[in-house]
């Protein structure tokens, strides 16, 4: 995720890749994603780069103390099956 220049921009990459230090690489820990949620995730970040610009950067330390909010389960863990069945339901999605 970028905290320069496109602040808050979000991409899943499936494969190896090098990136510049104006990039932070965020891992899921003790998740299984999969494109699809992925691209939800994705989509959730890009909605909170409106809180940060250049003076106001989304750093390390600060994405550390950001709160993204995602649909849960009824004992509050994500619900990553409603997130993959939302992305498989919008158009085009067959092609992702």
């Amino acid at each position: 995720m970028n905290y320069n220049g496109s602040v808050g921009e979000a991409f899943f990459q499936e494969e190896p890749f090098w990136a510049s230090d104006d990039v932070n690489v965020l891992y899921a820990r003790g998740w299984n994603l999969n494109k699809y949620t992925a691209l939800f995730l994705c989509t959730i970040i890009r909605q909170e780069r409106y809180r940060f610009s250049y003076g106001r950067k989304w750093t390390l330390e600060k994405m550390q103390d950001s709160h993204i909010k995602l649909p849960a389960t009824t004992d509050g863990t994500p619900d990553f099956a409603f997130m993959e069945r939302y992305i498989k339901s919008l158009p085009y999605s067959d092609r992702i």
